[in-house]
């Protein structure tokens, strides 16, 4: 493609955002235009399950990842509120939901993902929710009082995270967890161990090991919640927080099995964003990003999502691509904040322990080489952590282990 006069990007969120700015910031001079099908427009995920569930002023304004005075100074055309049906990749045509038709030079698609719901009964009941939207947090929130009965469902980071504003809210939470332990899959099991304690002390009620059966509605509104074992419990709102799915209902059966890659159900992407088509991208919580050893890889968090709609306007615009971050992820929880960085390898043989201060900080550790970190309420030691990963430092284990040691010195190598 020779010349590039007209980008549209699909989906308001942290990629596609990031695509239009960079866009801009590169120089590109032609049309751009953004759509996305929530009405509230661009707006950080994140905040849903703290600041928006818990501070009944915060709007979705407070919380927006570009404002409308920023798009008009970056002349960028947002379509908010309209969402894509129909996407033809070959002629680069979508067709919105209002039955308007757009063409463009380049689509990039950045439509995120959708909260996943269990496949069993009484899951489409009022009373059970998710949190991906501004208006799920707002569901949420407005049924919230000193006696509401909550129950989440879910044991990563969206169910702790969930848990942690809820128990802090005065609400009842039960927290159920298919696993023997919350987030163990995501950390260390000891600063898991911890981490759960910590919210067990705040009122949570954690039910490990749970298999559900279905939900019931009762005639006072309430809910109960029938377990394979017989038990139920009674709450007023459940919230699933079970994973998410990646959002291409604008894709036809036919061009999904051309784009889709089968075990993500990610849009497949080279490392450059691009499709199998020309003139169509893919970043973010929907792409499926393949690797160099050929494997697929999708991530979902937010500073992934940002560095692939960075990649993707430089890709477009034929322009030397930024290199990429070391991995890098947050958690807020509570009074908690949780920082990870890297690859936690949670074994015994690559685990390093730093006792340093009330929490302890691990690193995962290969031939004295730093490869991941994850600290509580220390971002300092996961930001030293991405340097020796950056620089590939080496470094030894007993080192990182002695909290007498600055870690500021340990990063220079």
């Amino acid at each position: 493609m020779s010349q590039i006069e007209s980008v549209i990007v699909v989906g308001a969120s942290a990629a596609g955002v990031s695509c239009v700015r960079a866009l801009r910031q590169q120089g590109f001079l032609g049309s751009i235009t953004l759509i996305d099908k929530d009405q509230h427009g661009a707006y950080e995920r994140p905040p849903l399950s703290k600041q928006i569930l818990m501070q009944a002023d915060s709007t979705h304004h407070d919380i927006a990842l570009i404002s409308d005075d920023e798009l008009t100074a970056l002349n960028i055309e947002a379509h908010y509120g309209d969402g894509v049906c129909e996407l033809d990749p070959t002629t680069r045509r979508i067709t919105l939901e209002s039955g308007k038709a757009l063409t463009a030079d380049v689509i990039l698609l950045a439509t995120g993902g959708e909260a996943r719901r269990l496949p069993i009964e009484g899951a489409d009941l009022p009373q059970v929710l998710v949190l991906r939207h501004y208006e799920d947090a707002l569901n949420l929130r407005q049924r919230l009082t000193a006696d509401t009965r909550v129950a989440v469902i879910g044991g990563g980071f969206i169910g702790a995270e969930t848990t942690a504003s809820l128990s802090k809210s005065g609400a009842a939470v039960q927290w159920l967890d298919a696993a023997a332990l919350p987030m163990a899959h995501l950390l260390p099991t000891e600063l898991c161990e911890k981490i759960v304690a910590n919210h067990c002390a705040q009122g949570v009620a954690l039910t490990p090991h749970c298999r559900l059966d279905k939900f019931i509605e009762q005639p006072d509104g309430s809910v109960s919640i029938l377990f394979e074992d017989t038990t139920s419990i009674e709450v007023d709102v459940i919230v699933m927080g079970v994973g998410m799915a990646p959002s291409t209902p604008y894709l036809s059966e036919a061009v999904s099995a051309e784009l889709l890659n089968p075990a993500t159900g990610g849009i497949q992407v080279n490392d450059n964003q691009v499709t199998k088509f020309s003139g169509i991208y893919a970043a973010g919580d929907v792409a499926a990003v393949t690797q160099a050893d050929g494997s697929t890889v999708r991530h979902e968090h937010w500073q992934s999502a940002q560095h692939q709609g960075e990649r993707a306007a430089t890709a477009i615009l034929n322009k030397e691509p930024p290199a990429a971050p070391v991995d890098w992820f947050w958690s807020d929880q509570g009074d908690l904040h949780i920082e990870m960085a890297g690859k936690i390898l949670p074994t015994k043989e690559h685990l390093v322990v730093r006792l340093e201060g009330d929490w302890p900080v691990y690193f995962s550790v290969v031939d004295n080489r730093v490869v991941g970190a994850v600290s509580v309420n220390n971002p300092n030691a996961v930001r030293a952590a991405m340097r020796m990963i950056k620089n590939n430092v080496n470094v030894e284990p007993s080192q990182l282990a002695n909290p007498e040691l600055p870690l500021r010195k340990l990063m220079r190598g």
